[in-house]
Formats: structure tokens, sequence, C-alpha cells
């Protein structure tokens, strides 16, 4: 029996010559649609692709196998029906070395590959996780001890606020924390350098041209937008006929705080819009004989907005700006000598890991990444230009599920 698409599903198994980002619920088919458009790619009669010219990433090998298995059954089946046909013939043996692979195993591809183009010893081995968690404690530990040698005022600052008189684990915590967490962004050394520069901030102007600040205003006017459009239906439900009129006066004033918070266009806006977050009570009509299910849904949107609301204030809000702006420079110093004790660290402990041509995932990555972009210019290298040539399209399955260091490396070798 033939599969009946959607038309949103058309749309994503037959458009071409451009980007597409599929959102979907789970279970709503979006592998099947996947694997649909990947065939359909195979024996499209104008611009036909062979299998093994795409690049299919998914972020576990069970992901992986099951992709492979479902992109074979899928031609195995149209060859069934045209045994006779000779490219369907050619995917079929094709797919059994197709890019139809995890994230990791294609940056290992990529490093064992390419690895003289970075000067890597091609003599490595990926680290036993056991193995590599003890090296990252040895290599910790030697540098406390270095920095406890060394005596500069940033560190010992640092030290007699997150260290205790018996032991430093909360600080050593602290920073390698912070270091694997800078694994995730592409050039973590020059991330770690620039987070002083957050916290640098001498006025509101500083704060507002701040790219997370810009980011939390934009989730904030957001969340605003969609809170009235749901109190515009409540309205709307308010004035029904049968719907809860005496709820009426609440909702236009509710509207009337949302037009406000939908108007901010900075920190300090949202904070004057909130900084008194009150609410009128419902009207009681004891004689009301309309809907009830309109009644709950109004009060059931009211009460989502309001604790919405309150919960931005409590998480966002809690002080006034020139407070938060205080406390924001006072933790400055600390966030450089935590900054600069992970970049040694981070330095320390790849220098150990050359010692014994041992490798983790994450360095993978990052070699990978050095092998694709340039890291002065961030420009494509020969070798991502190679691979763009090779690949006609790339394919990210769960791609929310990718960090910056993975979505670099693919845009690196995406085709232009």
């Amino acid at each position: 029996m033939a599969v009946t698409w959607t038309e949103e599903q058309q749309q994503v198994i037959v458009l071409r010559n451009r980007n597409l980002l599929v959102s979907a619920a789970a279970g709503s088919g979006k592998t099947a649609v996947l694997v649909e458009r990947i065939v359909q790619k195979v024996l499209d009669e104008s611009h036909p692709v062979d299998i093994d010219r795409m690049l299919v990433v998914t972020f576990t090998k069970a992901a992986a196998a099951e992709m492979r298995e479902r992109v074979s059954q899928a031609i195995e089946k149209r060859l069934e029906a045209q045994p006779d046909h000779s490219r369907l013939q050619r995917q079929a043996t094709l797919v059994l070395n197709a890019q139809i692979t995890t994230i990791d195993s294609f940056c290992l591809y990529v490093v064992r590959n390419y690895f003289q183009t970075i000067g890597l010893e091609p003599s490595f081995r990926i680290a036993d996780p056991g193995e590599l968690q003890l090296l990252k404690a040895d290599v910790a530990q030697e540098v406390m001890e270095q920095c406890y040698q060394e005596k500069s005022e940033g560190f010992l600052r640092l030290a007699d606020r997150y260290a205790t008189a018996k032991s430093d684990a909360a600080l050593v915590d602290f920073m390698l924390r912070m270091y694997d967490f800078s694994q995730s962004y592409p050039w973590p050394q020059e991330w770690l350098a620039s987070l002083p520069g957050y916290y640098a901030l001498a006025d509101e102007q500083d704060l507002d041209s701040q790219e997370w600040m810009k980011g939390l205003c934009s989730y904030l006017g957001c969340l605003a937008a969609d809170f009235k459009g749901q109190m515009e239906y409540a309205k709307a439900l308010c004035c029904d006929e049968d719907g809860p009129q005496m709820y009426l006066a609440a909702v236009e004033d509710d509207l009337t705080r949302l037009d406000g918070l939908c108007a901010c266009k900075s920190y300090a806006d949202f904070s004057r819009q909130l900084s008194d977050l009150h609410f009128t009570r419902l009207g009681v009509n004891r004689k009301y004989e309309g809907s009830k299910e309109k009644q709950e849904l109004v009060k059931g949107i009211r009460k989502s907005m309001k604790d919405a609301l309150g919960k931005v204030q409590q998480s966002y809000f809690y002080q006034d700006l020139t407070q938060m702006l205080s406390d924001i420079r006072e933790i400055l110093p600390d966030v450089e000598a935590l900054a600069q004790l992970t970049r040694t660290f981070a330095k320390a402990f790849q220098a150990k890991k050359q010692e014994r041509s041992l490798l983790d995932f994450s360095d993978i990555e990052h070699f990978a990444l050095d092998i694709l972009a340039d890291p002065n210019t961030k420009e494509p290298t020969a070798a991502a230009k190679e691979l763009r040539e090779t690949f006609e399209e790339i394919m990210i399955d769960e791609y929310q599920d990718s960090n910056y260091v993975q979505e670099t490396i693919l845009k690196a070798v995406s085709p232009e």
C-alpha cells in the first residue's frame, strides 16, 4: 500500500535547492519523510544523486543503523517492483558505503583522512572514558598546585571565595564544568578569553548591547506576544453571549499590561513594566448561567499568563538595574580568574593527551574543525572545499541536538 503524505510532508520530500528545517512532534514521521526524500533524490529524473553523495548525520549509532536499514529497505522495495532498473541496482550497492553516520564517526572520518593537514600524529587512539577521567583529575591537581605556588591575586581571590580551608574540590569542580562547557564552542580558548567582556559593563547601554541580553529581551517579547494572543481569545470568549462577561474588565486590564510588555525594547523597559506586578480580580456573577467550559477556559488562560509572568519576575527582575550592574561588575575579577584557570587547565590537559597520543571525542570534533576551517580566518580550508564537492546534500536528523562545534563543522562541508 502506497504511503499518503500530508501536504507539508510532501513539500519536505520534493523541495530542492534550498535549506530546510523540519519541526514536528515525536512520532509524526520525520524519519520516514527523510528516507523518502533520500530515495526520491536518488531517482530524480532531471537531477539524480547517488546515495554516496549525500551526508546523512544522526546522533547515535542505533539511529544511524536504523536509518541505513530503512533507506536500504526502501531501495530494495522499489527494486523488487523494477528488478531491471540499473540505477536502483547501483544504489543498492552504494548504500553499503554511504555516509549515513553519527556526527562523531563523520568527524573521525575527516581526521583520519586529513590528519596531515594539521600536523596530527596518525598513531592516536581514542581514550577510554575511565582513563580519561583519571588523567583529567591528575592534570587538575597539578594545575591547582601550580596556581597556589604562583599566588596570583586573581586566583587567590577566586580560591578564597570558592574553596574551603580543608578542600578546593568545589573550585576544581567549577573549573572542570567550565572546561566541559567550553568544549561545545568551536574555538574554546577564544570563547574563554571573551568571557570577561560579558561582565565589563559600565552602564545600561552596555548591558543592552550584550547578545545574551538581546536574547532575553527577544524571549520576553515573544512570551508577551504569545500571551496577548491567548488573552485576546479569552476576551472573545467573554464577549460571547454565553461567555463569562463578568471577567471582561479583568481580561481587558491584562491586555493593557501585555500591550505595555510587547512595546518594551530593553531590560529597563521590562523591569519598569514588571516592577509592580498585580492583576485585577476576576468579577463575580453568582447568577451566571453561561458556558461553564468557556468560564474555565478563560480562568485557565489567565492563570497560565499570571504564573508565567510571576516566574519571569522572580527569575530575571528580582533586583533593580543599578544593583544588578553593580553585582555583575563585582564578579568580573572572579570571571577573569576562572577563565584563565580554565584556559591553563585546557592547555595542560591537551598537552598530557598529546604526550600519550590520546584523543577524546571532543578532540576529534575540534581537530575536524581545524581541518575544515582556518582557526584564524574561520574560512573553509582546501579539505572543506574538497568535501563540498563530494556531498550534494547534507541531512541532519535531530538537528536540535547539535552543538556549536558540530554545526560549524557541517556548515564547513555544506554545498554552496
